[in-house]
């Protein structure tokens, strides 16, 4: 068994903004306060995905980000909220912040949807800001902002196929023809290739082969 592992940034979208506006209309010339409230930003939800066994797309697109909401409106109009963004992983995906390394969640058993960063608040239009000593209020509350973060996506994976032989036999390069590229280091110089080397192997026409390369200290006799 061993570990596949990628470093990607999340952001939940910001909350709109409220509105500042006023009635207007024949024969009301001095309405009071319409402004609409901001729409709530996009959630970042992770999902598992049985059609996934690794991390790999993740090295290609290591940004995620949430739609923002959308700001208030006249006429006592509610922004759109932001659209949520579902991010799909590999079942026994594990989710750590990577400052400080704890564990967000954990996408094994039961647990296969998770809300991990929220979406910020709406903002608040003028029309909530009317009082009887203030009846045209010129102001509205913004949004929430969004929350950003790195994480890192852990999933424990078991070899379907594993190599293991004495120092400088060819395991290297094997394992690059099988791939058709260059996965471990090759050198005529023995014991270049760490004492363990793990890599997923995507062939065409083929699911992903997990692969774990492994030399032996023993001296041949």
């Amino acid at each position: 068994m061993f570990t596949d592992n990628a470093k990607i940034y999340i952001q939940s979208g910001k909350g709109g903004d409220g509105h500042v506006s006023f009635r207007r209309e024949l024969f009301v010339p001095a309405g009071g306060p319409d402004g609409g409230d901001g729409g709530r930003g996009g959630d970042i939800i992770f999902e598992v995905y049985d059609g996934l066994n690794t991390l790999t797309d993740f090295r290609h697109v290591r940004k995620y980000v949430a739609q923002n909401g959308e700001p208030g409106g006249k006429r006592r109009c509610h922004g759109a909220d932001g659209k949520d963004l579902v991010i799909r992983v590999p079942e026994g995906t594990v989710i750590r912040d990577e400052e400080s390394g704890k564990i967000i969640a954990d996408m094994s058993g039961e647990n296969r949807r998770m809300i991990v960063l929220r979406g910020g608040k709406g903002g608040v239009g003028n029309m909530h800001f009317a009082t009887a000593t203030m009846q045209a209020p010129n102001y509205a509350k913004p949004g929430q902002a969004g929350k950003g973060i790195f994480v890192r996506l852990e999933l424990k994976v078991i070899a379907d196929v594993g190599l293991v032989g004495f120092p400088n036999v060819g395991k290297s390069t094997l394992i690059n023809a099988l791939a058709g590229r260059q996965i471990a280091i090759t050198s005529s110089k023995p014991e270049t290739t760490r004492k363990a080397i793990r890599a997923i192997v995507t062939l065409q026409r083929c699911a992903h082969i997990s692969v774990s390369l492994i030399s032996t200290t023993a001296k041949a006799s």
